[in-house]
């Protein structure tokens, strides 16, 4: 395990899928999800392939991916499933076991915790919750301003303003 562990701080190697294209909400559309490269299932969830790439993270076991990126692959596949009540359990649990590394530098824990937040951000879109959302990206930002977090986050907060000079518009408008 702390070969595993260490390998995973120390490369921290990510792929980023774009979301949204194959879900029917529109509210994804171009925010990032992370995934962590090397483990079982991404493949399958990159191609796209979201119930094989969850069975495949399911079966594998504590010696092929340790507990952090099993549930960020779980958080993504079920996300883009559309399964969420699953993907809420998977992506709290990718939030928590982000913190739980004891043979990783604090640094590394602020970048996974962070791209743990930022995927949990995309969920709470897809369910409605924006606040909950535009919370999680913030987080993120703020522990890491990494290319994903900051591209959710601006992504987001354009979003709401716009939606605020809409309301304002329409406000003006009915008086």
């Amino acid at each position: 395990m702390k070969a595993r562990a260490f390998k995973l701080g120390s490369s921290l190697a990510l792929m980023l899928m774009a979301s949204g294209s194959f879900l029917a909400s529109a509210n994804t559309n171009g925010y990032k999800m992370v995934l962590i490269e090397d483990t079982p299932g991404v493949a399958a969830l990159q191609a796209g392939q979201f119930d094989q790439g969850i069975s495949e993270t399911l079966a594998s076991n504590s010696a092929e991916v340790d507990n952090f990126s099993r549930q960020m692959s779980l958080c993504v596949g079920f996300t883009k499933s559309a399964k969420l009540d699953q993907a809420t359990t998977a992506c709290d649990s990718a939030v928590s076991a982000a913190q739980q590394f004891s043979h990783v530098s604090s640094s590394d824990k602020r970048e996974m915790r962070a791209y743990a937040l930022t995927n949990r951000g995309v969920l709470r879109l897809l369910q409605n919750n924006n606040l909950a959302a535009l919370a999680d990206f913030s987080r993120a930002a703020e522990l890491s301003r990494s290319a994903v977090s900051v591209h959710n986050l601006q992504r987001l907060e354009l979003a709401l303003n716009n939606a605020q000079n809409g309301l304002d518009i329409a406000m003006v408008s009915a008086e």
